[in-house]
């Protein structure tokens, strides 16, 4: 199933909310580098946020190769599962200006959504996406509650 928009669900669940109950989730970024090879990078629950059905907002580590990948070519698929579906988000991508001081140095991208896909098959279930344990937990929670403020501005 394709749709041109994130859901009332999925718009919740990228609120920036409750990441202490998300800490343990995450989601794949897919680029394109430079010599035209799919690049794949794992993004949090606190690196990411939904402005609208239409737009999210994302915060990567400063001259990633992901960034810099997003920054040349304006593209990039944020892959995710969500109750028992497979989300393939296309995004159209371009930088947002610096903001201040950051507490952690980001760089920061406003998203448009260019297509939603779907994945569910009728006769499994997905049961989960990639979970990882955080090493420190209250550090991570606390630098992505921060990374979530500086993405609503």
């Amino acid at each position: 199933m394709n749709v041109p928009k994130l859901d009332a669900k999925w718009i919740e669940w990228l609120s920036g909310d409750h990441l202490e109950q998300k800490q343990h989730e995450a989601m794949q970024l897919l680029t394109v580098s430079e010599d035209a090879w799919p690049h794949q990078a794992m993004i949090s629950m606190g690196e990411v946020i939904a402005i609208s059905p239409t737009r999210l907002r994302l915060a990567l580590w400063q001259g990633t190769q992901t960034s810099m990948n997003m920054s040349r070519t304006g593209k990039a698929t944020l892959i995710a599962v969500h109750e028992q579906r497979l989300l393939h988000i296309r995004l159209e991508v371009s930088p947002l200006p610096q903001i201040g001081e950051f507490m952690y140095p980001r760089d920061r991208f406003e998203a448009q959504v260019v297509n939603v896909r779907v994945d569910q098959a009728p006769y499994a279930e997905i049961t989960s996406g990639i979970t990882f344990q955080l090493k420190d937990e209250s550090e991570a929670v606390t630098r992505w509650k921060e990374t979530i403020e500086e993405l609503r501005k």
